[in-house]
């Protein structure tokens, strides 16, 4: 037996254990996944949602059963929904139930869940024993919007295996000199006083304008790369084009405008992958990372004076290889990429 992503030809199979299951326990079949007409295209909703993975048990060719993760929507923050799981009847009892649900936890760990949330029936009394056994715990009261609205059991695990109190660890400021005052750069220094009392008299803390980058990514599965001087380390450098977000300007507005001016690509699709600091330790100011699905040449590029940027097109295949190589060296860079990798390509799955 082997636990494999769906594929699109396993979509008529799932439907019909599915509906099998309802079938044999005689169960309410409107406002359930039995008449949910997203049952017969499960290939078509996960592979269009990063966020998403369905997991197919098969043996010897043959599909036997099936559970997932899904955001479904009206879901608070963090949470996901575990979904699909249902096995066919000449396969229950032999555990493999129980790994599919472990791979969908895992799963949902793994894609930054906080919490897994599930619907079912009290007819399916041994599933519910086995969430039980996983640490679920009912609620009294659906959440979400699945539309399932005939269910009758509810229940939510804490997939954290701590959660952290932050609260008597920050600073406070005793005074803020401005030394350096430069456009898109301050600099200051802070007399701070510690959680434990101490007093230190020189912590030195720069703030830069927010900036952005982008992962482009041709129709054809290339990403369009640089290679720049980077004077501050007097080396030549590997980089996904990136840029300051100027005064007033939106992060995409400044993100696609650094792909145009730079590269001249531009159009695509465009989604935010995440935001972090860029150098949290000394720096306050913010990285906004993007994803341009199908960018073309659109235009003509307009470099900074100190700029000379060299544009080339590879295949996101090699990408991946120069990044575990390390040859990908501008550290707030790399996390774009590598959540690329992770959620919107199969390469590391």
């Amino acid at each position: 037996m082997i636990i494999r992503r769906i594929a699109k030809d396993d979509d008529a199979r799932i439907a019909e254990i599915i509906r099998g299951a309802f079938d044999e326990f005689d169960m309410p079949k409107h406002n359930t996944v039995y008449d949910d007409p997203d049952t017969d295209r499960q290939y078509e909703l996960f592979y269009a949602n990063p966020m998403a993975v369905l997991w197919v048990a098969e043996e010897g060719g043959h599909v036997i059963g099936s559970c997932g993760v899904y955001p479904t929507k009206g879901l608070p923050e963090g949470w996901c929904e575990i979904v699909k799981f249902y096995i066919d009847k000449d396969y229950r009892g032999k555990g493999i139930g129980a790994r599919l649900f472990a791979k969908a936890i895992d799963s949902a760990t793994i894609l930054g869940y906080t919490t897994a949330y599930l619907e079912t029936f009290s007819q399916f009394g041994n599933a519910v024993s086995m969430y039980e056994h996983h640490g679920f715990v009912n609620i009294k009261h659906q959440v979400g919007q699945s539309g399932h609205t005939a269910t009758n059991i509810w229940m939510t695990k804490d997939l954290r295996s701590h959660v952290f109190n932050d609260a008597s660890m920050k600073w406070k400021v005793l005074s803020t000199d401005n030394i350096i005052h430069r456009p898109h750069l301050d600099a200051y220094r802070e007399r701070v006083e510690l959680p434990d009392g101490r007093v230190y008299d020189e912590f030195y803390h720069l703030h830069f304008s927010p900036v952005v980058c982008v992962v482009a990514e041709t129709a054809d599965g290339r990403l369009v790369m640089e290679r720049q001087y980077r004077h501050a380390v007097k080396d030549v450098l590997t980089e996904i084009p990136a840029g300051i977000v100027e005064q007033g300007e939106l992060p995409l507005d400044a993100a696609r405008r650094e792909l145009m001016e730079e590269t001249g690509f531009g159009g695509g699709a465009w989604t935010l992958l995440s935001k972090e600091y860029a150098q949290g330790g000394v720096q306050d100011n913010n990285m906004y990372s993007f994803l341009a699905k199908g960018v073309v040449p659109s235009g003509k590029r307009h470099l900074d004076s100190t700029e000379d940027i060299t544009v080339t097109l590879i295949d996101r295949r090699e990408v991946l290889g120069m990044l575990i190589r390390g040859d990908i060296k501008q550290a707030p860079l790399s996390p774009a990429l590598w959540k690329y990798f992770a959620l919107y390509t199969d390469l590391l799955k």
